[in-house]
């Protein structure tokens, strides 16, 4: 009976100490590093990205390829929701080519998650290039990345 006893709270603590054990496990968010969008109806997306984030300042830069590049900029205040690029809650560029840099004049950066590392969300904008004088679409834009803090 003694040894029933012992078995019993052998059996006890083991199984109280396995489920109080602190459970490891990946809690670090899976970060795609991407910025997609349409430009006039075609489709970019690159996962090469630069995010920084400084005295209240969001810069993103996605490189498509050597000629085309968005620009993404919130000057201050950065948190989850809309930055209206036509009264300068943020600002965008798109270059394509040696012809096209499109200054977003209107539209809106929409950030829908910033955490200490992460940030994503969406954009819209149009505006006129500065080199062919032509207005110019950008829709279904997405970013999700990692950002340094400077």
């Amino acid at each position: 009976m003694k040894s029933l006893k012992w078995a019993f709270l052998a059996l006890t603590l083991f199984t109280f100490t396995l489920n109080s054990c602190k459970k490891s496990g990946n809690s670090t968010p899976k970060v795609t590093n991407t910025v997609a969008l349409k430009f006039n109806g075609t489709a970019y997306t690159t996962s090469t990205i630069t995010a920084t984030y400084s005295k209240g300042a969001l810069q993103i830069i996605g490189s498509f390829n050597s000629t085309t590049v968005i620009h993404l900029l919130i000057p201050t205040d950065v948190k989850v929701g809309s930055f209206d690029l036509a009264t300068g809650g943020g600002a965008t560029i798109f270059s394509a080519g040696p012809t096209v840099d499109v200054f977003g004049d209107s539209g809106t950066i929409t950030i829908t998650s910033f955490t200490g590392t992460i940030v994503e969300g969406t954009f819209q904008f149009s505006g006129t290039s500065i080199l062919d004088g032509n207005t110019y679409t950008i829709t279904s834009g997405t970013f999700q990345t990692n950002y340094t803090t400077q």
